[in-house]
């Protein structure tokens, strides 16, 4: 739990401390860190990512980049973040940090990223990237352990 703390900067208050996360590597080579048969985080370039269901059952939270409804299909099919489709950014987002995507209508988490800016920076920009997608929607780190 530690190293959550440290890798993202926030405590995972959704989840009792006493229960233990069970370590894992798929096929591929991704370390995972899983509860009951779910993947709640992985591993990627030695930084831990919280999946999707971890965000969606509030084990933590992470800032959010809003996309508008026209972004929605590039980002659950995996696109990265481009500017014109970023519609609002929280604050204190740094660079190389870790982000979860929502869009505008619902606010529901669509991907986890990286970012490759600051808010402030994501905000001054007009065009480019802004987030490297490393998990969405209907991938196959949502898709595990179903069927």
């Amino acid at each position: 739990m530690d190293r959550i703390e440290r890798d993202l900067g926030t405590k995972a208050t959704g989840f009792d401390a006493k229960e233990r996360l069970e370590e894992g590597v798929l096929d591929e080579g991704t370390h995972i860190l899983l509860h009951e048969g779910e993947i709640l985080f992985f591993e990627e370039d030695g930084l831990l990512i919280p999946t999707l269901h971890a965000l969606l059952k509030g084990i933590l939270s992470v800032p959010t980049v809003t996309v508008d409804m026209g972004a929605v299909k590039f980002v659950v099919n995996g696109a990265d973040i481009m500017r014109p489709g970023v519609t609002k950014v929280d604050d204190g987002i740094a660079e190389g940090s870790v982000v979860a995507v929502v869009d505008e209508r619902h606010g529901k988490p669509l991907a986890v990223g990286v970012s490759l800016m600051s808010s402030e920076d994501i905000l001054a920009a007009t065009h480019g990237k802004v987030i490297l997608s490393k998990h969405h929607v209907n991938d196959a780190m949502w898709d595990f352990g179903k069927g």
